[in-house]
């Protein structure tokens, strides 16, 4: 398991989602928690990096920003961004 961290510019993204979208990001970092590799790297061309993207929220409306720092089993949200 993986312990989740976030920065502080993401907290404040993440304060300012709507409130439909708080358990779809919930559920999300649960995700990240057990399977970070599995979010598709945030650059295509660079498949095995540690910078990662996954989508969230209904039709795919939230996006998160986030490194796998393997060493000490930790995933830090980088960035939320929300579109709906």
């Amino acid at each position: 398991m993986y312990r989740y961290e976030i920065v502080a510019d993401a907290r404040a993204q993440v304060d300012g989602l709507p409130a439909e979208a708080l358990v779809d990001f919930a559920e999300l970092i649960s995700f990240l928690e057990l399977t970070p590799w599995e979010g598709p790297p945030y650059r295509d061309d660079n498949p095995d990096s540690a910078m990662r993207r996954i989508v969230f929220g209904q039709a795919g409306a939230g996006l998160v920003v986030y490194v796998v720092l393997e060493p000490d089993r930790r995933v830090v949200v980088v960035s939320v961004t929300w579109i709906g």
